[in-house]
């Protein structure tokens, strides 16, 4: 039977999920601190834009003497920008305290790893019971690990303005990959079930 054709999905519909690798407490410390525990939480959703997910790596060339055919190419290091997270200002001091927290606490800096997942806006399956009434088909899956919070940015207060209030966050990591929808915990058998999205 032929594989259906999928429509690419659109830009708008994602979810950010941010969670602990390190940190007080992941050494045998204790957890000391309003910031340090303030820091620890998860980060979830409610992000307006995401930018930064690509990576490259760096090329050497090498030229063989009495070769005038070729130039041998060799990978180097791979390379990834930071990561750009922007949301509308809340009550919610999440990023901030771990901001606080790096530049702040004599205990070991908290790094954070994290997942984007865009999602299909009426995928195949949409609405399905078995899915637990599912509406949102997860379609593509970025991980980056080890994040620090390099630059954190309030937002430009404006009276004569009534515009949303925007802060952004700019993360960098060292590695970002897009991984298979199975290999997230929950979504395995969800991808299993639609194998054209996996």
């Amino acid at each position: 039977m032929p594989t259906p054709l999928l429509q690419p999905a659109l830009t708008f519909n994602f979810q950010v999920t941010m969670w602990d690798v390190q940190g007080p407490g992941f050494f045998g410390d204790a957890v000391v601190g309003a910031a340090a525990s303030a820091a620890g939480q998860l980060i979830f959703g409610s992000f307006a834009e995401v930018q930064g997910l690509e990576g490259s790596v760096e090329i050497e060339t090498y030229q063989e003497g009495g070769r005038n055919e070729r130039v041998y190419r060799f990978a180097k290091a791979s390379k990834f920008p930071n990561l750009v997270f922007k949301r509308g200002v809340t009550a919610r001091t999440d990023l901030w305290d771990w901001q606080t927290q790096v530049v702040a606490s004599a205990r070991t800096a908290i790094r954070k790893s994290g997942l984007v997942i865009l999602f299909d806006r009426n995928g195949p399956g949409s609405g399905d019971p078995a899915l637990g009434g599912l509406t949102r088909i997860p379609v593509a899956a970025w991980m980056f690990h080890r994040g620090l919070p390099e630059k954190l940015q309030g937002p430009v207060l404006d009276a004569k303005g009534n515009s949303i209030a925007i802060e952004i966050l700019e993360i960098s990591h060292e590695r970002l990959e897009r991984i298979s929808l199975g290999a997230i915990p929950k979504l395995g058998d969800l991808a299993s079930r639609f194998p054209s999205l996996t």
